[in-house]
């Protein structure tokens, strides 16, 4: 059983890890409303171009569509490249494992299926993950999304993609782009996805329109500019859904974390009053055992 000593040292110690965990609460909680106003502005322009492509690509017969642009094309078979999108630190609950998982059971899948799988990492806790399993990423690894950086990191990760997807290289190559996220739905609820993001297609439910709409430009022309735009908006939307949902981890895990240091703390000054009685009343009992031995 431990001593006095001990139990002050381990309470000491405990209360400053809660004080610890206490303000990166804190700060998350900040953070989390910069983050998801970000979130909230950027999704209707994000599912506003995703709706405009998807009823473009279904009025145009899948036999034409790389025809009407390249990133279109449905191949196949192939290569797949699959982006794992995690944070760049830990301490956020299950934020960076959910997605290392659920990528780690879809490559064993594939493979065990006969289909070659390659990986881009955007955040450190993948690039560590995949690579302590023998994993390359052949050069495909970026830093994690943050405020000031998802536009701009979007785009260069948009450009990677697409270069792989049109490189006449058959090593570099790629023939399908997925992207696995953590997608938010609020501060306790953070969804792993998986998504397409090349070739463009239709939605499954979105049938060509029965009256073909007059577009100005025609149709490829705005197909020419839009499609690339798609591609980065739906990598930019997956960021800024990965940023507020990895704060919201975050600040969830740190009171939890809280909470359980405060319940320790509860234990441990239980059990320090409990010995500390036990032992003034074992100091009462030598003390009256030799005050009744000198009196005899």
């Amino acid at each position: 059983m431990a001593n006095l000593k001990e139990l002050r040292l381990r309470i000491a110690s405990v209360k400053n890890t809660r004080k610890i965990t206490a303000a990166m609460s804190q700060i998350a909680s900040a953070r989390l409303r910069k983050a998801q106003n970000a979130l909230l502005a950027a999704r209707p322009y994000g599912e506003r171009m995703h709706e405009v492509v998807q009823h473009l690509v279904a009025g145009i017969d899948p036999a034409e569509r790389k025809a009407a642009h390249a990133l279109l094309e449905e191949r196949k078979g192939g290569r797949t490249l699959v982006i794992a999108m995690t944070a760049d630190r830990g301490l956020c609950g299950g934020f960076n494992s959910n997605i290392n998982r659920a990528v780690a059971r879809y490559l064993d899948q594939e493979r065990a299926e006969g289909h070659e799988v390659v990986l881009m990492a955007i955040g450190r806790k993948a690039q560590a993950y995949f690579k302590h399993y023998g994993e390359d990423f052949g050069g495909r690894e970026y830093p994690a999304a943050e405020d000031k950086t998802v536009v701009d990191l979007g785009k260069t990760v948009a450009s990677a993609v697409i270069e792989a997807f049109l490189s006449e290289d058959e090593a570099e190559r790629v023939d399908r782009v997925l992207l696995q996220y953590n997608h938010f739905v609020s501060v306790l609820n953070q969804e792993p996805r998986r998504i397409q993001i090349l070739p463009l297609t239709a939605s499954e439910s979105e049938d060509a329109p029965t009256q073909e709409p007059t577009f100005e430009p025609e149709r490829s022309s705005i197909l020419q500019h839009l499609v690339p735009v798609a591609v980065e908006s739906l990598l930019q939307q997956a960021m800024f859904n990965s940023v507020a949902a990895e704060i919201a981890a975050r600040r969830v895990a740190m009171d939890a974390a809280t909470d359980n240091a405060s319940g320790l703390i509860a234990d441990l000054t239980l059990e320090y009053n409990r010995e500390r009685q036990a032992a003034i009343t074992t100091e009462l009992m030598e003390i009256i055992g030799g005050a009744e031995a000198l009196k005899g």
